[in-house]
C-alpha cells in the first residue's frame, strides 16, 4: 500500500512537470515561466505512470531485498587507521579545489556576515548570529582585529569547514564499515566522496549552508546510531548529544526552530510506541532547548535589534502567490487592493513580479517593508482570501516558486554551488593550480549539467514509504530531520532554485540506501 501511495504521489509530480515551463536562460516573467492548464488526458497519463512507478518501485524494493545480505555483513571491530586512511585519501583529492578556488567562494550575503563579524556592521539575525560569531572567532584567530588583514580569516574558514565536511564523510564511511557494509561498497563510498565535485565544492562555499548541512547530516547519522535497534532507554551522554546537534541546528539557521520541533515531536512520538522512558527524556530536553531557544531568538534577539525582517522573510510564498494572481488578473476586490498597494504600488506588482523568486519585490526600494512587518496579520487574512477566490492561480503560482524542490527535471545554477566571490567587491578568487601548473582544473569540474534538487528530495521520500512499507518505523527517525526541512522549504522559501538550501538531503543519501535496504533483513525488531 505505501508504495502504491509513493507511486500515486510521483506520477502526480510527474504530471504537473508537464505542465511546468521553464528555462532558467530565460528572462523571468509569466510568458517566459508558467503553468499551462490541465486537461482530462492528464488522467490517462497518471495512469500510465502509476503503473511503471509502481513496477518500477517493486523492481527497487525486490533488489534491496536480494542487497540486503550482501549489503550488510557482521559488525566488525574496525581499526581507526581505516578513518585516516580515508580521511586522509578524500582531503588529498580535494586540494586541487582549495588551490583553484583560493581562499574560497563567499556571496553577498557571507560578505554582510563578514562585516557584522568585523564590526564594519550592525549586528542582526538575518543571517544566523552564531554564523557570524563563527566569522568573528576566525578573524580573531587570526588577527584581523589587529590590522592583519581579513583575507587570514577567510582561509581559515575555508580550511577548518572543508576539513569538518571531509571528517564528517569520513566518520561516516569508518562507521558504515564499522556497521558491517561490504568493504566494496565502502571503497566505493570513498571514492565517489573523493571525486564527486558536489562535495568539495560545498568545501570551499563561504556560505553558511554548509556548516548548517554538515550538522544535519551529522544528526541523521547519530539519529540512526542511537535507534537502530529497540532499547528501553537512552544514556545521559546520548541526551547531551542529542541537545548540542538539536541547539546547533536551530541557530545556525533561522528555519531550524522548526526543524527542531517537528523532528523532535515526530521522533517522541514513534519512541513513546516502543519506549515511554525514551521519549518522555527526549520530549522534555526537546521542549526545555526549544523554549530557551525561543526565548532567545525572540524577546532577547528584539531587545538588541537583531531581529529584522523576520515576517517579510517568513511570507515569501505568499507574497508570490498574492503577486502571480494580481498579475494574471485574477479576482481581487478594492480592500484587498487597498493592502497590497500599502505593501507595495499597484502599478509595480506586475512589473517587478518573477515567478521564481521574491526578491525582486521585497528588494525594491517602493516595497514597504514597515508596514508588512507590522501587519503581516492584515497581509495574511487578504492572502487567505485571494486564494479562496482564485485557487488555481494560487497552486500556480505555488508550483512555479517551489518548482526547485519537487520537480526533478527543472535545475538551475542559482547557488547550486559557490565557486566565486559573487555580489561583492571587496574579495577576489585566486587559481593557484593554473598558476604552478598551467592547467585549468576549473575546466574540468566545473559544472555543465545542474543535476535537480528534487531528485535527491524524492530519494528521501522514497526511503520513507519503503520504510513504512515494511514496518520499519526506527529506520524513518534518522530522516526526520532531513524531511523536517524540505518541508520548512516548500512553506516559506525566497526562491524556486537553490541547492544550497537542501544540501544535507544530498550529503544523507548513502544513509537513505543504507536504511533503506536494512528495511528488508529478516532479524529486524
Amino acid at each position: 500500500m505505501w508504495l502504491l501511495f509513493f507511486a500515486m504521489l510521483f506520477s502526480l509530480m510527474l504530471i504537473v512537470s508537464n505542465h511546468v515551463f521553464y528555462d532558467w536562460k530565460t528572462v523571468a516573467s509569466v510568458e517566459d515561466i508558467y503553468v499551462s492548464d490541465f486537461h482530462i488526458l492528464d488522467i490517462v497519463w497518471f495512469l500510465i505512470y502509476l503503473f511503471i512507478t509502481y513496477i518500477g518501485m517493486k523492481i527497487v524494493a525486490f533488489l534491496f531485498q536480494a542487497a540486503e545480505p550482501v549489503f550488510f555483513g557482521a559488525s566488525r571491530q574496525a581499526k581507526k587507521s581505516i578513518f585516516i586512511v580515508c580521511f586522509v585519501f578524500v582531503l588529498v583529492l580535494w586540494i586541487p579545489y582549495l588551490m583553484s578556488y583560493w581562499p574560497g567562494g563567499i556571496y553577498s550575503d557571507t560578505v554582510d556576515s563578514i562585516n557584522m563579524a568585523l564590526g564594519k556592521k550592525e549586528l542582526d539575525n538575518h543571517n544566523p548570529l552564531l554564523y557570524t560569531m563563527i566569522w568573528r572567532f576566525m578573524f580573531g584567530v587570526t588577527g584581523a582585529f589587529s590590522g592583519k588583514g581579513d583575507y587570514g580569516g577567510l582561509k581559515l574558514f575555508t580550511i577548518v569547514q572543508t576539513v569538518m565536511l571531509a571528517l564528517a564523510l569520513s566518520g561516516f564511511i569508518y562507521w558504515s564499515y564499522k556497521k558491517g557494509v561490504h568493504k566494496l561498497i565502502i571503497a566505493l563510498e570513498m571514492l565517489i566522496v573523493a571525486i564527486c565535485p558536489l562535495y568539495p565544492f560545498y568545501g570551499i562555499s563561504l556560505w553558511k549552508d554548509t556548516v548548517f548541512s554538515i550538522v544535519i547530516f551529522i544528526f541523521s547519522v547519530f539519529l540512526y546510531h542511537l535507534f537502530e535497534k529497540k532499547q528501553e532507554d537512552i544514556s545521559n551522554i546520548n541526551l547531551l548529544i542529542y541537545g548540542i546537534l538539536t541547539t546547533l541546528i536551530i541557530f545556525l539557521r533561522n528555519n531550524g526552530i522548526y526543524i527542531a520541533v517537528f523532528s523532535s515531536a515526530a521522533l517522541c512520538l514513534l519512541c513513546l510506541k516502543n519506549s515511554r522512558i525514551i521519549g518522555k527524556k527526549i520530549g522534555i530536553l526537546s521542549l526545555v532547548i526549544v523554549a530557551i531557544s525561543c526565548i532567545i531568538q525572540g524577546p532577547v534577539y528584539d531587545k538588541f535589534g537583531y531581529n529584522i525582517d523576520t515576517s517579510t522573510e517568513s511570507l515569501g510564498i505568499p507574497l508570490q502567490q498574492v503577486a502571480y494572481i494580481y498579475t494574471t488578473d485574477g479576482k481581487v476586490n478594492a480592500k484587498e487592493l487597498e493592502v497590497l498597494n500599502n505593501i507595495l504600488p499597484l502599478e509595480n506588482w506586475k512589473s517587478l513580479y518573477n515567478p521564481i523568486v521574491v526578491d525582486y519585490i521585497k528588494f525594491d526600494p517602493s516595497f514597504n517593508k514597515a508596514y508588512l512587518e507590522e501587519n503581516s496579520g492584515e497581509f495574511l487574512k487578504v492572502y487567505l482570501s485571494m486564494i479562496a477566490k482564485n485557487p488555481i492561480k494560487a497552486v500556480k503560482g505555488y508550483f512555479l516558486q517551489t518548482m526547485g524542490f519537487w520537480d526533478i527535471f527543472k535545475s538551475s545554477p542559482t547557488a547550486y554551488i559557490c565557486n566565486t566571490h559573487f555580489g561583492n567587491v571587496e574579495y577576489f578568487m585566486s587559481d593557484y593550480f593554473d598558476y604552478y601548473f598551467d592547467i585549468s582544473f576549473r575546466d574540468y569540474v566545473e559544472p555543465k549539467v545542474y543535476i535537480s534538487s528534487a531528485i535527491f528530495v524524492w530519494l528521501m521520500l522514497g526511503s520513507i514509504f519503503i520504510c513504512l512499507s515494511k514496518r520499519n518505523y526506527r529506520g524513518i527517525i534518522c530522516i526526520l530531520p532531513t524531511l523536517g526541512l524540505w518541508l520548512s522549504i516548500m512553506v516559506a522559501v525566497p526562491v524556486a532554485f537553490s541547492f544550497r538550501y537542501v544540501y544535507s538531503i544530498f550529503l544523507c543519501v548513502p544513509l537513505y540506501i543504507m536504511v533503506s535496504i536494512k528495511s528488508f533483513h529478516k532479524c529486524l525488531e
